[in-house]
């Protein structure tokens, strides 16, 4: 049996896609918070178990995966040793695990917790198998916290700030793609067993390039206004002196203006990784958003 954490989540959706897709017929024990919407899992046709539980509660880890043999953790990183420990408890031989980029910042609160959490799981794979999944910033539907908010921006906003020159490298990977890249290292287990993986998109672009490619698909003519960083900086300090609650940080602003471009040439190789662009992928969410401000236009009328 599959035991499958985050199934619910933004690419656990498109997880359930390619299984459906590929009439998968093994069982499937889905743990999901007692809130969650599972009716697209009921839907299905799938085999699957359906589990309601707290990923923070050890023993429920524990006593739910009995009698499963692989683990896929999608849902957050933070819950990684808890869902290990659990695996071995229970003898799994293989655990799937989908952590971050985000653990290759230079800047230590964006990556030292990642790389505890990490190097702890990784001590354990002389006991079972452990595969990392390292995503890129994930998109491709409202239910991303970070692209559909700068689509929101765009439309709304004629002109857009950018801190720095925008020359910093990004490659965002799209939810569908990661939602395939779960079901292709699980049925490549014999080169995918025990290794880890960067699952980025197709290639990297400036953040000039990627907001210039959303105004674009929006159509949009957004004015780029760029912000010295020198200035973005000193202003950063004064909003955080002011306020002790400021969305933005000097370390926020210095994190923006870092590379997050990985090569995924080992991905290709050993299950045939294959992402879509960014100009590509983007623009289906920004048909969603768009639809929706319509929609909400309509209403009001």
């Amino acid at each position: 049996m599959l035991y499958v954490t985050g199934i619910t989540g933004h690419s656990g959706q498109w997880f359930v896609k390619r299984l459906i897709s590929e009439g998968y017929k093994g069982r499937i024990r889905c743990i999901v918070l007692p809130e969650s919407d599972t009716d697209f899992l009921n839907k299905s046709g799938l085999d699957i178990d359906i589990v309601s539980g707290n990923l923070n509660d050890q023993e429920f880890l524990t006593s739910t995966m009995v009698g499963c043999s692989t683990v896929l953790h999608i849902a957050s990183i933070d819950f990684s040793r808890n869902v290990v420990k659990a695996a071995l408890d229970n003898n799994l031989d293989w655990a799937i695990l989908v952590h971050t980029t985000g653990r290759y910042s230079k800047y230590k609160s964006a990556s030292a917790e990642y790389i505890e959490i990490e190097e702890y799981v990784l001590k354990f794979r002389n006991r079972m198998g452990i595969t990392v999944l390292r995503p890129t910033m994930i998109y491709g539907s409202s239910r991303d916290r970070n692209m559909y908010k700068l689509i929101t921006f765009l439309h709304k906003i004629k002109f857009f700030p950018m801190f720095g020159e925008g020359e910093n490298l990004m490659q965002p990977v799209h939810a569908r793609d990661l939602g395939n890249a779960y079901y292709d290292v699980i049925v490549n287990r014999s080169t995918t067993f025990n290794k880890g993986y960067n699952l980025p998109g197709k290639r990297p672009l400036t953040y000039m390039e990627l907001v210039r490619t959303v105004s674009d698909t929006l159509g949009r003519k957004n004015v780029i206004i760029k912000i010295p960083l020198w200035f973005s900086i000193l202003a950063a300090r004064v909003y955080n002196a002011l306020d002790k609650n400021a969305i933005i940080s000097v370390e926020q602003v210095l994190r923006m203006q870092e590379d997050k471009a990985f090569d995924y040439e080992d991905a290709v190789r050993d299950f045939s990784y294959s992402p879509v662009s960014f100009e590509d992928g983007i623009v289906e969410e920004v048909n969603e958003y768009l639809a929706r401000y319509n929609s909400s236009r309509t209403k009001q009328r």
